[in-house]
């Protein structure tokens, strides 16, 4: 329905193109204005919502509206709209995408990808196309010259050719919505790519992932306990597994059960965690930071001194993994990343050679200080309908002596034809004196725990060798 304001500028030719009245409408604006990077300052700013960018566009769009009225039909993609919120969408916003991020219906829509002029929606975790276009190539590239303005960290150019950086989300106050563009050379001109991603989960508990399905009911106990110990972490698998999640969770509950403020950094390339605006984090020091690969290292180094008891990094590349092996040898406990894999035992051998191609060096050297930190490794998968699930928990065994030196040693794995976990109690002594000298209570309830959940649904087979390991360590690299 219109507005009073709407309805009196409601008149002309009942049959004009909307999309065509913007473009005069841009046309004329472009003849006001002293150059493009006026109306590229005025889009940023209007775009992510500041009132006095909106109050301007809007009174630019009614001041011209009423010397020349549109009158034709809105698109069926701003149906719903008034005329004025439509041309604004059009000429500065998110063009027929600025449903997705205003409409209450597309709320827990968890993504929407850009490639060209067409658009596709994810619900529960599946993509579908959305029956509206962009108007043109141009527009989107506008679209993706506004919201990099938006972030002046953010490099977009041939030479720098993806993006990754974060918007607020207008349907979720206190949350964010991920974005990761591609552009020419990556991809072929007239495909640029802008996926968004939305935070549409709050913190869970271990309680909430049970009851999602991505661990057992009888594993919340194990993992409460493993939690308490501190263990040297890595929760790993694809994109869309539930990895930030799961790390978020294990935090979290190590933030619950603690009897005194716990530090917490937190180091990320692109934010994306949710636990600085947790209810129970304003009982802890939790320090969020925000750095560039070229420089985690030492800001990374220089956290330390701000006496942390937990250290979080996601999505890990070389650049983490340098810092996370350099704490992990110098006795530091704690440590927690996310990363892209799907094998428990090849993380050592992945972890060390990403370090090697950046930085040089000695990789046999990178694998025996990324053998000296990780100690567990937690391995998810994502399911049909945005489901998610556990599929291996492993403790990393490096035995000089033996035939093949390093393996996982899986302490619960999903079997996906029975659909059910099994385990195994079989902790390295190394490892159960470590977890015991930590937290002796919680390290023999985990013990208790592990050997009743093993005797129930034993793991035939639990010890995965890493050959790609063994080749390193034999010489053979």
């Amino acid at each position: 329905m219109y507005s009073l304001k709407n309805k009196v500028l409601f008149r002309g030719n009942r049959s004009e193109d909307f999309f065509s009245y913007v473009e005069k409408f841009r046309e004329r604006f472009q003849k006001q204005i002293e150059s493009d990077e006026q109306l590229l300052d005025l889009a940023q700013r209007a775009l992510v919502g500041e009132s006095t960018a909106v109050m301007t566009a809007t009174k630019e769009i009614e001041r011209q509206m009423r010397e020349y009225p549109y009158s034709g039909r809105l698109p069926e993609a701003y149906q719903g709209m008034d005329v004025t919120s439509a041309i604004f969408q059009e000429w500065l916003g998110f063009s027929v995408a600025a449903p997705w991020l205003y409409d209450r219906q597309h709320m827990y829509s968890q993504k929407m990808q850009i490639i060209g002029k067409n658009i596709s929606l994810a619900y529960r975790g599946e993509y579908h196309p959305y029956p509206h276009q962009f108007v043109s190539a141009d527009r989107v590239d506008q679209l993706r010259r506004t919201l990099i303005t938006h972030n002046p960290r953010v490099k977009l150019n041939q030479s720098h050719p993806s993006a990754e950086f974060k918007i607020n989300d207008p349907l979720w106050p206190g949350r964010f919505i991920r974005i990761a563009v591609w552009i020419s050379p990556r991809v072929w001109e007239g495909f640029t790519t802008i996926t968004f991603r939305r935070q549409t989960v709050e913190n869970m508990s271990l309680d909430d992932q049970a009851g999602s399905g991505l661990i057992g009911e009888e594993a919340i106990p194990l993992f409460r306990n493993l939690i308490a110990c501190y263990p040297n972490l890595v929760v790993s698998g694809p994109v869309e597994s539930g990895k930030t999640t799961k790390g978020n969770t294990l935090v979290l509950e190590q933030l619950l059960q603690a009897e005194f403020s716990l530090g917490v950094i937190l180091i990320e390339t692109h934010p994306e965690s949710t636990l600085p605006l947790a209810p129970i984090a304003d009982k802890h020091r939790i320090i969020p930071i925000i750095a560039s690969s070229e420089e985690l290292m030492d800001v990374g180094i220089q956290s330390l001194r701000h006496d942390p008891d937990l250290i979080y990094m996601s999505e890990m590349r070389w650049s983490e993994w340098l810092f996370y092996n350099f704490a992990g040898e110098k006795g530091y406990r704690g440590l927690l990343g996310t990363y892209h894999t799907k094998e428990s035992e090849d993380i050592p051998y992945q972890a060390a050679h990403a370090v090697y191609s950046q930085s040089g060096g000695n990789l046999k050297g990178h694998l025996m200080a990324t053998l000296k930190s990780v100690e567990i490794v937690a391995v998810l998968e994502p399911q049909r309908y945005g489901k998610k699930k556990l599929m291996r928990l492993s403790e990393i065994r490096y035995d000089p002596n033996a035939k093949i030196q390093v393996v996982a040693n899986d302490l619960v794995r999903y079997d996906d034809q029975m659909k059910k976990w099994f385990y195994n109690s079989d902790l390295s002594a190394a490892l159960k004196a470590r977890l015991s000298r930590v937290n002796p209570g919680c390290a023999k309830e985990l013990f208790g725990i592990m050997e009743r959940l093993a005797q129930q649904a034993p793991i035939e087979d639990p010890i995965v060798p890493s050959m790609k390991c063994q080749v390193v360590l034999e010489g053979n690299d």
